[in-house]
């Protein structure tokens, strides 16, 4: 039987040292005992504990979402040789029962390789050492010579950038800093950066635009989610889904709802003026991806409504749903892992398709970014063998120019591939135009101009003053180029080389067949006061020069005046021409002016041959 009487101190310390000794559980247990025991009452059946309520349970706590898997970059040596892929356009020609043309000569192939490397001629002396040389892989060695050279990066960082400024929606260009995006384009360029290496560095870029030039990119589309998904699909995919963001694409397979959740993945981003425009010098901005975004697009049935969207990747085999709660910069990290990964085929046929189109004059896809699933390409079997090594190499930019320039394809002569019964691709060369780049840094390499050196060249310009007495400046270059194009009320000054680009640049993605000179580019090289000043055949200019080391043989004058220029020696036909117009004018150095003037305004100064 139960004693009525309370615990005494002694009971007290043994249920203390109970409790101590009980391990966990049991402890809980105990502790819950005294109050069911009160709750019953003395003399009373223990109650029973009832379940909490299903509203109290704890919830389950679910793991946070993760970003989808991407395939990891795997690099491999490639495969395909120069000769192998000549084998492979030769298959195709066979098919089309197309011949090919002959191989070209030393000294055309000398001017195209440092045009499509360097953007610029080759000197007289770099002419005459390679056209002399005999050693059986000179035209190999040349092209590593070149891809190692400061210009090969320049020339690069200035077609890229012509690529990203002829699409860009920004009306306000003080907002936009080319000439750092350049800087950065530069350095890639001459690191042998990988082209996803650059592609993801563009489409993820923050900070500061004079910090990063490839922040540069979003504020050249004025940092709009929609119109960065648009130009980062057709420059580094090839595909205009762009055409989709307002309605169905009217001819192609892509939807409006595929465009807008692909411009999901940039939604988010902002800009922020660091330090305005003045005079002379462009906008700091910076641009930034904070928070979780929620992207919407019009509502099919009401466009005045909107309805949320999640970002799905419109190429993905698996067409998997971003969650929303991720931030913005991890959804711009996804999108280009998306687009640049290894599993996305059309990211190195983009690529390929380009670089084919300006060593070869066509592409396999033209214009050369509308390329994608609903098109067909020229020479498939080509375009996939070269895309896939290119792949595999890691997207390495000097394997595919060094495989594509090494090869006979890229070697023939200069001819039209129009025939009587249509048109074959690759049977030969095709003639293209110059760039404005190319245009502006050949005048500058034979009239001995400078164009905007950058500060760190600065010593090395001093040291050629004494051989540069009569060039013209950059400033008189662009006081001049000013006189041509009109100055842009409440601008600062621009540069000479965004000047002359004014009048000579065209948007590199625009067929060949599509490019026409115009009247202010003629007139221009007809009629500057300053190239005429820079083409006068007295003092230390380049014409009084060559005329002052062959007094009396105007032969010897006149060939390097053409190497200066053409890059090639004059026909006979062209001596005997040039000799009587040297005889009729009696007055030695304004012949020479003229012949001079002639070449530079001539067709084929201006033509890739």
């Amino acid at each position: 039987m139960m004693s009525s009487r309370k615990p005494g101190p002694l009971w007290c310390r043994l249920i203390a040292t109970i409790v101590v000794l009980t391990p966990t559980a049991g402890l809980l247990a105990m502790a819950a005992a005294p109050a069911a025991t009160a709750k019953a009452g003395p003399g009373k059946p223990e109650a029973k504990k009832s379940p909490a309520p299903a509203s109290k349970a704890k919830a389950k706590v679910q793991a946070p979402p993760k970003l989808p898997e991407r395939p990891k970059k795997v690099v491999k040596t490639p495969l395909l040789t120069p000769e192998g892929l000549d084998d492979l356009v030769k298959q195709y020609l066979a098919t089309a029962k197309v011949a090919t043309v002959k191989r070209t000569s030393d000294i055309e192939y000398v001017r195209r390789v440092y045009l499509d490397l360097t953007g610029k001629l080759p000197k007289p002396d770099q002419v005459r050492q390679f056209v002399y040389s005999s050693a059986r892989d000179k035209r190999t060695r040349l092209i590593d010579q070149l891809l190692r050279s400061p210009d090969y990066a320049e020339n690069w960082a200035h077609y890229w950038r012509d690529v990203i400024r002829f699409r860009a929606t920004a009306s306000n260009t003080n907002q936009v800093r080319y000439e750092d995006m350049e800087d950065w384009l530069v350095e890639k360029f001459s690191k042998n950066a990988p082209w996803d290496e650059i592609a993801r560095g563009i489409i993820v870029a923050t900070g500061n635009n004079d910090d990063n030039g490839a922040v540069n990119f979003a504020l050249a589309h004025e940092v709009q989610a929609v119109e960065i998904a648009g130009e980062v699909s057709r420059i580094f995919m090839g595909v205009q889904i762009q055409c989709a963001q307002c309605h169905d694409h009217p001819t192609d397979s892509w939807k409006q709802q595929q465009f807008h959740e692909f411009a999901a993945y940039f939604a988010g981003m902002r800009r922020k003026e660091v330090v305005k425009a003045m005079p002379g010098m462009k906008a700091i901005t910076e641009v930034s991806a904070p928070g979780k975004p929620r992207y919407t697009m019009p509502d099919k049935k009401d466009p005045s409504k909107r309805i949320f969207v999640a970002p799905k990747f419109f190429l993905d085999p698996k067409q998997e749903v971003l969650a929303p709660n991720f931030e913005s910069i991890e959804r711009l990290g996804l999108v280009a892992d998306y687009v640049t990964g290894q599993d996305n085929p059309w990211f190195a046929k983009a690529f390929v398709n380009r670089i084919w189109y300006l060593m070869l004059g066509e592409a396999f896809y033209s214009p050369v970014d509308d390329i994608g699933p609903d098109r067909t390409a020229k020479a498939p079997e080509v375009l996939e063998a070269l895309s896939t090594e290119f792949r595999n190499s890691g997207y390495n930019i000097h394997w595919l120019l060094k495989t594509i320039l090494s090869s006979d394809t890229y070697q023939r002569q200069v001819r039209s591939t129009y025939t009587d019964t249509g048109r074959t691709p690759f049977a030969a060369v095709s003639p293209s135009r110059l760039r404005g780049d190319q245009i502006l840094d050949s005048l500058s390499q034979i009239l001995r101009f400078p164009v905007d050196p950058r500060p760190a060249d600065t010593n090395a310009k001093a040291k050629d003053a004494a051989t540069d007495k009569a060039a013209v400046s950059s400033k008189a270059m662009a006081k001049d180029l000013k006189n041509t194009v009109g100055k842009k009320k409440g601008r600062g000054p621009q540069r000479t080389r965004d000047q002359f680009n004014t009048i000579f640049a065209i948007d590199p993605s625009t067929p060949n067949e599509d490019v026409l000179g115009t009247i202010p580019q003629s007139l221009y090289l007809m009629n500057s006061p300053q190239l005429h000043n820079a083409m006068r055949g007295s003092g230390a200019s380049m014409l009084g020069e060559v005329l002052a080391a062959n007094p009396k043989n105007n032969r010897a004058a006149l060939g390097e005046i053409y190497l200066r220029v053409l890059s090639r020696e004059p026909t006979a036909k062209e001596v005997q021409v040039c000799g009587a117009y040297i005889e009729k004018v009696k007055n030695r150095r304004e012949a020479f002016e003229d012949i001079l003037w002639s070449l530079i305004n001539s067709t084929e100064f201006i033509t890739r041959r």
